[in-house]
Parts: C-alpha cells; structure tokens; sequence
C-alpha cells in the first residue's frame, strides 16, 4: 500500500469511528412526524435515592447546537464520573489508525472490487467521483469500512463534525474537570463487529447506504433537530425500521452491545455519587433499548 493512500486512510479513522455506531440512526428518518416534548435527550435513572443520568448522544453536531439545555449541564455538575461508549482518551488519530488499517483492509490479496458486485463498485465509484486516488482508496477496503467512509464524508458534507458531538463535548468538559472517566467498551471491539460480518451483509448494508446517500443529506438537520426536542416517539419509530432491516446487524450493533453496558449501569445505580452517562441515542429507543431494559429491571426513569 502507498504511503500517500495510509495518510489519507488515517486522517479520516477518526471520523469513522465517530460515526461507525450511529449510521443506523440517520436511516429513513421521517421528516414530517416530528413532534414537541420541551424535554431533553436525557433522563434521570433512580434506584431508591441512587441516581444515575443517562443521556443519547448524536455523535457529530454543529456549532448552533451549543450551548446545550441546562438539564444536561446539571447532571454533568451533579455526576463525578463520565461513562460513554468509549474514553476518548484512547482513540486519538495515531494510537487508532494502525489498528484500523490492519482489519479494514485486506490481508490475503483480495480487493474491494473482486469481492463486491460490479454494480456495487460502480455506484461507489460514482459517489466518489471527483475524490482524487478513489480507485486505489476503495480497491484494498472491506466493504464495511467502505460503508463507513461514504457515511463520515455525509455527515461532513452536511456541516456536522465529530469534534462538536455530545460525547466529546463532555468528554474535554470531564477531563478539564478531573472527573473519572470509562469507556463501556473499547474501540477495537466496535470495529470488531462490523469486521466479524459476513461479507455478503457487508454488501447488503453498504447498498442501503448508498441507496440512502441523497436522502441522508437532506434529512441530518432534521434528526438533529429532533434529538434536540427530546422527541424519542418520532426517533424511535424513524428508527426501528432501519435498525432491523438487517437483524443480524442489528442483534451485534444494538441489543448485545446494550446488554453487555448494564452491568456497569447497575453499578453505577448503586453508586451514592451519581454517573452520567452518554451514549449514541440509538442505544436509548425501542423494546431492546436501555431505557427499556432498566425499566424491566424495576428502575425509575424520568425524561428531563
């Protein structure tokens, strides 16, 4: 592989993995099903006088999201320890890259183009026309990481960055402090799962991304902005069907990774000091979100 081709490749890892677990969150939202709650994407956990905040985070904002409703700033004031999907602290540009590149590029002599159909490359070559070494960009790829490249240039293009997104914001906000900081799990398990699907699911979702690209564009200021009225009704029924359109992606990307985080959520409920937590707002909606499993454990949650 070029040296030319390994510094474009890393200069957008960071982005990827920024977006990588919120692509299923900007599928199919319907624009004209937007309601009003005066409420924030936040809600506050109890255990008997426990507390814990629980907050969805859109990975990538702009500035006029900023600044934020006073509900999310009190429960950062009021939390001394920051749990999101990953510490951040460990997924910087040059300890990232290396990792990436090994398991989204091809090892054994196999391409991008041999692997997918031919029309599938076509339409990724059209999306990328103009891009200068697009060809030799995409040819040692695996599909998901092709996916996930279209999806971080989308949200680019529509003036959203990664360095603005709710979890990064409290992330510099706990640092700065000297609050604790965890990551519920690591950044090489995230991409683990997208490198541990079959190649053909591979496919199938990076075609919906493709077939969605225009719509996307259109449609991020408007989940944005719904996120920001805390309108979970419209979020989740937007949602769900795009998540599980692909069950097996949606099984490794949703339900077992949110049942993997509750044993640190009910740890943190037994806390005397509460925990904020953030994570992609995806994690938050439908039967086998978080708010629903900490319901069914008998927890109180209130919207704030």
């Amino acid at each position: 592989m070029s040296s030319n081709l390994k510094k474009a490749l890393m200069r957008r890892s960071a982005v990827l993995v920024a977006v990588a677990l919120t692509i299923g969150s900007v599928v199919g939202l319907d624009a004209q099903t937007q309601g009003r709650t005066g409420k924030s994407f936040l809600w506050k956990v109890q255990s008997g006088p426990r507390v814990m905040y629980l907050a969805g985070s859109v990975h990538a904002l702009s500035e006029d999201v900023y600044p934020l409703s006073p509900a999310f700033e009190q429960a950062f004031t009021a939390s001394d320890t920051l749990l999101e999907e990953i510490d951040l602290e460990d997924a910087g540009l040059l300890s990232l890259a290396p990792m990436l590149l090994s398991k989204a590029m091809y090892q054994d002599g196999r391409t991008f183009d041999k692997v997918v159909s031919k029309e599938t490359v076509d339409l990724v070559t059209a999306q990328l026309k103009g891009m200068p070494m697009a060809a030799e960009l995409i040819r040692p790829m695996k599909p998901w990481m092709v996916m996930l490249m279209l999806s971080a240039m989308q949200v680019q293009q529509a003036g959203l960055n990664p360095n603005l997104g709710l979890d990064k914001y409290f992330f510099d906000k706990a640092t700065e402090a000297r609050k604790t900081v965890v990551g519920l799990e690591t950044a090489e398990s995230q991409i683990d799962r997208f490198d541990k699907m079959p190649e053909a699911l591979q496919e199938q979702m990076l075609r919906s991304t493709l077939d969605e690209m225009n719509l996307q564009s259109k449609e991020l200021a408007s989940i944005v902005a719904t996120w920001r009225r805390g309108d979970v009704a419209t979020l989740e029924r937007s949602l769900m069907p795009g998540l599980k359109k692909y069950p097996a992606a949606y099984q490794s990307l949703i339900v077992e990774r949110n049942n993997n985080w509750m044993p640190q959520l009910e740890k943190c409920l037994a806390r005397t000091t509460p925990c904020m937590v953030v994570v992609g707002a995806a994690h938050l909606v439908g039967p086998d979100g978080l708010l629903a499993l900490l319901q069914r454990k008998g927890y109180r949650i209130e919207q704030q």
